[in-house]
């Protein structure tokens, strides 16, 4: 079974997306070094959380999905566990019913335990039962199909985390293309020669909404990369522990024929 098929192969160093996170990161803080717009000539800065809730409505879908991401980071540490394809104690009684040539006691084994591995081998062995002539290549097809939708249903979390972390920068991105057309179309009747200063206060307030975006995408990016290799990892231990129970179930049923 080829589990690149679902999952790329392209591997992204850690180091390089922490040198993106601390880029992002002082986007976010370095603004708060910079001057206020004239608007407000008693204050000198603006304080970082001044800056944030300067963003305006575009927050709320921007904290949407930041909970969202946290949400999906956690429970992904819950879902990524070699208990999803196959526990210690499940090879090793599987092991032991087919050196004991018994599938029966195997079709059992695999309904008593709920990984991966053991929903794919009971579909092999049912079909093995009912079909006693069958050759290793048919239950290779279906090994095969099985293994395929289960490297599916684990990826799927991490692959939802990938979009929520690509869907972040653009909402910022929206929120400083909304924020930009506010700022000139505040100044677009104002004629007194603070406009550029106006201008240039609400432009940076609008990119606030970007740098917010881009944290988060980098954030869940890193991630998603991190939860990547585990779901690699995880599919070759299931690719191994299914192919060689799908062999010793296939020298059981050669021996009873």
């Amino acid at each position: 079974m080829d589990a690149s098929f679902y999952i790329t192969g392209m591997r992204t160093s850690i180091f390089s997306k922490l040198a993106w996170s601390l880029a992002a990161f002082f986007l976010v803080v370095l603004p708060t070094q910079a001057q206020t717009p004239a608007a407000k000539p008693g204050n000198e800065h603006l304080s970082l959380w001044e800056m944030i809730s300067s963003v305006g409505w575009v927050l709320v879908p921007l904290l949407l999905l930041s909970v969202i991401i946290l949400s999906l980071i956690i429970f992904n540490f819950y879902w990524l566990r070699q208990n999803r394809i196959a526990s210690g104690d499940f090879v090793t009684e599987a092991r032991q019913n087919l050196k004991d040539r018994n599938l029966e006691d195997l079709i059992d084994t695999c309904h008593h335990h709920k990984g991966a591995c053991a929903k794919a081998l009971v579909k092999v062995v049912e079909f093995a039962r009912d079909n006693p002539e069958t050759n290793l290549e048919n239950l290779k097809q279906i090994a095969e199909s099985e293994g395929a939708r289960a490297v599916a249903a684990i990826s799927r979390p991490n692959l939802l985390l990938m979009d929520c972390g690509a869907m972040a920068p653009m909402v910022g991105l929206l929120g400083t293309v909304v924020g930009i057309l506010r700022s000139f179309g505040n100044i677009a009747g104002d004629t007194t020669p603070m406009r550029t200063v106006l201008l240039a206060g609400g432009v940076s307030q609008a990119l606030m909404a970007t740098a917010i975006g881009l944290v988060i995408g980098l954030t869940a990016m890193l991630f998603y990369a991190y939860f990547r290799g585990r779901v690699q990892a995880l599919s070759a231990g299931f690719d191994t522990v299914l192919v060689e129970l799908l062999v010793k179930t296939n020298n059981c049923l050669a021996r009873k024929r």
